[in-house]
């Protein structure tokens, strides 16, 4: 009988993390695993508040019989808070619409679930008010919250001189509605509360203002790109709004040490690159731009400058004679300071 060796099992995954991306029918969610590290509460609140703004994200208008206006924020805001606070996922679940007696259900295709319509009459109901209902269900990835939004519009709508209108494109309102609201109840509140009041202090004229944290993040990159000093820009994006100042203080001020110890405290990789400039390069005995009566330096395959005329080494070169310096000045006296090498003078000589 064959025996069978047990398989080597791989060791398990912590608990922690597989709590945070298992799904509902226990499998891995790969999109929980991304969002685990991309979010950070701080990160979220810097890139909302101190990023770009506009007038579009909230709404306002005046009621008749109450002093203080309306205010909320519009479904362009709840857009762009859910971009960046990312790991929202949103589907719309079914959808009701009335007309007359006739009564329309739709229920849109989920997992394991196809979509289905019905139909259903209701004479009853055939006086009241037409009508579309909308409901959206958004999904945090991270925390597993999840919460579905009903939201209903009316099919006609009263004109202030009497008489009523078909409002267009409805449906499509109450969908976008039911998303906003769905959204705005599980981002942070403290953010979407500070946020709301921050747009509604800008002009109506001001439809996008630069973003003061991508500002601060280019002028740290401008003073490390001037210096020399190689920063990782991922790194940087991931730094919250008090420590991107404190690297822009130090780069305003010009403290090229107080920037790259900042740099380093904070995690970032620095390769700070040699500024001296380089030293120039000896000019070699007989180029135009050397001085006369300089002397080569000693080199293995070079023999040293003869000290008297009676010590002067020969020369030997490919397919020539050796020749003595000793020709050229009397013995036992002293070469003059300013004489050239034992080879400038051959080439002289045999020139």
């Amino acid at each position: 009988m064959p025996q069978s060796t047990r398989p080597q099992l791989v060791a398990p995954r912590q608990v922690a993390t597989l709590d945070a991306v298992r799904t509902v029918t226990g499998g891995f969610d790969i999109d929980a695993w991304h969002v685990m590290e991309e979010r950070d509460n701080a990160l979220i609140a810097d890139e909302v508040l101190h990023g770009p703004g506009s007038s579009k994200f909230v709404y306002s208008f005046d009621i008749a019989g109450q002093r203080e206006p309306a205010t909320g924020i519009s479904v362009v805001g709840a857009r762009h808070l859910a971009n960046h606070y990312k790991g929202l996922r949103h589907r719309l679940v079914a959808s009701t619409q009335k007309t007359g007696s006739l009564f329309t259900f739709t229920s849109y295709p989920a997992e394991n679930m196809p979509m289905m319509v019905s139909c259903s009459v209701v004479p009853e109901l055939e006086d009241e008010d037409d009508y579309y209902a909308a409901i959206c269900e958004v999904t945090d990835i991270k925390t597993g919250n999840a919460l579905q939004v009903e939201r209903r519009e009316l099919r006609y709508g009263e004109r202030q001189g009497g008489g009523h209108f078909e409002r267009p494109h409805y449906a499509t309102i109450a969908q976008s509605k039911a998303y906003r609201n769905a959204v705005l109840a599980l981002i942070p509140q403290d953010i979407a509360i500070r946020w709301k009041l921050d747009m509604l202090r800008l002009k109506k004229e001001e439809v996008i203002t630069e973003s003061v944290i991508d500002q601060k993040r280019a002028n740290v990159l401008q003073f490390a790109a001037q210096r020399a000093i190689a920063l990782d820009r991922q790194a940087i994006d991931h730094l919250t709004l008090d420590q991107i100042a404190g690297l822009g203080d130090a780069a305003r001020e010009g403290r090229l040490p107080a920037f790259v110890e900042a740099a380093r405290a904070l995690g970032l990789e620095v390769a700070q690159e040699s500024t001296a400039p380089a030293e120039p390069a000896k000019p070699t005995p007989g180029s135009p731009g050397s001085p006369r009566g300089a002397v080569p330096r000693r080199t293995a395959s070079t023999t040293a400058p003869a000290e008297t005329g009676d010590q002067a080494a020969p020369e030997t070169t490919t397919n020539e004679t050796p020749k003595s310096d000793a020709a050229s000045q009397p013995t036992g006296e002293r070469a003059p300071p300013g004489a050239q090498p034992a080879q400038r003078r051959r080439v002289n000589f045999e020139a």
